[in-house]
């Protein structure tokens, strides 16, 4: 195996040079180092009689006759920025304050722990340097320097407990990074095992995808989340296998349920899951006992004690707790959705029904058959347990975008979407890959920094499919994370939608009032909602999942200059193409995959600023502000130029009727969507414009 030395100049590293290992433990086993060590020992022993005159000593220069051991890794000609291999060894050392005695009795110790590779004195005497394998218990190798120092990190926190257990020693944690390492010494005792065993290491999910990657889905959405037919053939032969075992058993005179209970039992033999014999059984034509008979049965042949531990053994409580767990663990499946906020739930007999929203004659339709089984619990005790964090979390959008699976990285499949949109805006497609982006890094709350704060605003006459297209976005699986319109009047549902639906189609956007609009644009700027939770007073942080995109008919949709950055204005030239197929799988793997890579998902000042000049053909113009443009113009910054806003009023009645004079607040919003330049002459606010007479 290779590791790497660095020889030093006044503690300062050079280049590192990539050694074998065993030449390395040769070297501290033979003499060669053991002068430049007693050197070190030396002034070590100096600086701690005598540390008031450390500067008379100098600086413990023997250290660099030793060159610097990195265990970690080798690297390339480019330095320590350029890692070649990562050899999984993680160094730690041992503290001995009494010195070569306590090393010599540490080191045998550890030597009997099964991961270390090699133990040896250190170079001042006083510590004991242990170099141990380490890897991820499920064998995944790290991709990159970021994932190997996550390993070495979580390495060294699990490898304190299990050396102070086996070989009674604290192991040291110290800053970890993938140039630590300790000075070349001299022990001739040493201890090294190359072929020592691997520590494993519990990998943390690297991001949210993680739990759902390597499932089945079908490209609109549709999760597979049932066997293959392979799988639920074998099953169905194992239990009719157990079945005609259990009917060529039977004896003469014998009744059905002798029949049940030998069937339960060979069924229990084989492996079986209880809940799927017993569905199974009752399909039988043979079998003319009830459905309670049955299940008693089969329950008194797979019982089993908790844990060694019998139900006569328990208090009250702990059985009846004990009870509902097994009884709901057996009977049924349960998963939160936390994107709906809701349990859901379906029969855990391998017929792999829909997941259905547990409702309150659901549960107690769980209740009543825990206590035809003998159970004690109430309603309120299955509520207990279906409402806590011992159902595990799902979330339906991040199921999905795990399981599409890897981007071929041979197509553009955003961009072919975005051109089934006919307009002659070419920047459409860069646009759109852009905002798609920002919509899927939304639900992965991939920042918290950029919100997908721009809206496509589409411009089309009657039936050119814009809410087709707007629909189509999301597969169709998803569809019910998807809104047609939001009603801006209640706040409480507005802040719930934000975290509910992946997208938001703000449907005929011209409709909408001057409040709603600016309500809009504030939206669009949240990264985290506040939800108040049904039926309590408790508000919860919520991140924001929601996208919107809009359709309208209105050839100039934005009356708000200040805004419009916030919208991009797309004209449609003709019908939207949503004929053929649309290959949602790679489209989603695509924007993962390039999120993964670190592309930009959010619009950069100099996007906005393209947008906002786009956008002026799609502004309208207000009558106050028709006006101003037909007396004024622009003028430089000249105090023949200058006027407050009263004075411009002033001016404007001279051509007006007194109902059509603005306000001076809408004079001023006038003023600045137009341009007008603004500033202050001896303390006093106005703006440059000249009559347009005088232009």
């Amino acid at each position: 195996m290779k590791i790497t030395k660095v020889k030093t100049i006044d503690g300062i590293l050079g280049m590192p040079v990539t050694t074998e290992m065993d030449a390395i433990v040769e070297r501290m086993r033979s003499d060669t180092t053991r002068d430049a060590v007693q050197d070190i020992v030396r002034q070590a022993n100096y600086r701690r009689l005598d540390p008031k005159n450390n500067h008379l000593l100098g600086a413990l220069d023997a250290t660099d006759k030793l060159p610097r051991l990195i265990f970690s890794g080798t690297f390339g000609r480019s330095g320590f920025e350029d890692l070649r291999t990562m050899t999984g060894l993680l160094l730690m050392d041992v503290a001995c304050p009494e010195g070569m005695e306590q090393v010599n009795k540490v080191r045998q110790r550890v030597a009997a722990v099964p991961y270390t590779v090699l133990a040896f004195a250190g170079s001042s005497r006083r510590t004991l340097k242990v170099v141990m394998r380490v890897g991820f218990a499920d064998g995944y190798e790290p991709q990159d320097a970021d994932e190997y120092l996550t390993l070495l990190r979580q390495a060294q926190e699990t490898a304190v407990p299990i050396y102070q257990t086996l070989a009674q020693c604290e192991l040291r944690c110290q800053e970890l990074s993938l140039i630590s390492g300790c000075r070349m010494s001299h022990d001739p005792q040493l201890f090294y095992h190359l072929d020592a065993q691997t520590l494993p290491v519990v990998r943390e999910p690297k991001g949210v995808l993680t739990p759902y990657q390597n499932i089945r889905m079908e490209n609109d959405g549709s999760v597979l989340d049932f066997p293959t037919y392979d799988e639920c053939e074998r099953l169905r032969t194992e239990f009719y296998t157990c079945v005609r075992h259990a009917f060529e058993a039977q004896q003469e005179g014998e009744d059905d349920e002798a029949l049940l209970v030998r069937l339960a039992q060979y069924c229990r033999k084989a492996g079986l899951a209880e809940e799927a014999c017993v569905k199974r059984t009752m399909w039988l034509s043979e079998i003319s006992q009830s459905e309670d008979v049955v299940r008693k049965v089969f329950r008194a042949v797979y019982f089993k004690p908790y844990n060694g531990k019998l139900l006569s053994q328990m208090n009250e409580k702990e059985r009846i707790a004990r009870t509902i767990r097994e009884f709901m663990t057996r009977r049924y499946q349960l998963r939160f959705n936390e994107v709906k906020q809701v349990v859901e739930f379906r029969a855990n007999d391998q017929t792999f029904r829909p997941w259905q929203p547990l409702t309150d004659r659901d549960l107690k339709c769980m209740t009543f058959e825990e206590m035809l089984e003998g159970g004690h619990g109430w309603s309120i005790d299955i509520e207990l347990y279906v409402q806590s964090s011992m159902v595990p979390v799902y979330n339906p959008i991040h199921e999905f975008l795990g399981g599409v699976g890897l981007w071929d990285g041979k197509h553009d499949y955003i961009g072919d979407y975005a051109r089934r949109l006919k307009t002659d805006y070419d920047r459409w497609p860069h646009f759109f890959h852009r905002w798609f982006l920002a919509m899927v890094a939304q639900a992965l709350n991939k920042s918290r920094d950029y919100g997908n704060s721009v809206v496509p605003l589409l411009i089309g006459s009657q039936a050119m499919k814009k809410s087709t297209f707007c629909k189509n976005i999301l597969p169709y699986a998803l569809r019910e994370y998807y809104m047609d319109d939001i009603k801006m009047d209640n706040a409480e549902q507005v802040e719930r939608v934000l975290g509910r639906m992946w997208l938001v189609n703000i449907d005929e956007y011209n409709a909408k009032t001057d409040r709603e609009q600016a309500k809009i644009k504030r939206l669009l700027t949240e990264k985290d909602v506040q939800v108040r939770k049904m039926r309590t007073d408790q508000y919860t942080m919520t991140p924001r999942l929601c996208s919107f995109i809009a359709t309208t008919n209105e050839r100039q949709p934005l009356t708000d200059p200040t805004g419009s950055r916030r919208y991009l204005c797309v004209e449609m030239t003709g019908q939207a193409d949503m004929s053929g197929h649309i290959n949602y799988r790679q489209m989603y793997a695509q924007a993962v995959a390039e999120l993964e890579r670190g592309d930009i998902y959010w619009f950069t000042n100099e996007d906005e600023a393209e947008i906002v000049a786009h956008n002026m053909g799609y502004q309208q113009m207000s009558s106050v502000e028709d006006v101003l443009a037909s007396l004024f113009l622009p003028a430089e910054h000249s105090k023949e130029y200058f006027l407050t806003t009263t004075q411009i009023q002033q001016k404007l009645r001279e051509s007006l009727i007194t109902s059509d004079v603005p306000t001076l607040r809408k004079l001023g919003l006038a003023l600045k969507r137009q341009h007008f330049p603004y500033g202050s002459l001896e303390g006093v606010h106005g703006y440059y414009l000249q009559p347009r007479s005088a232009g």
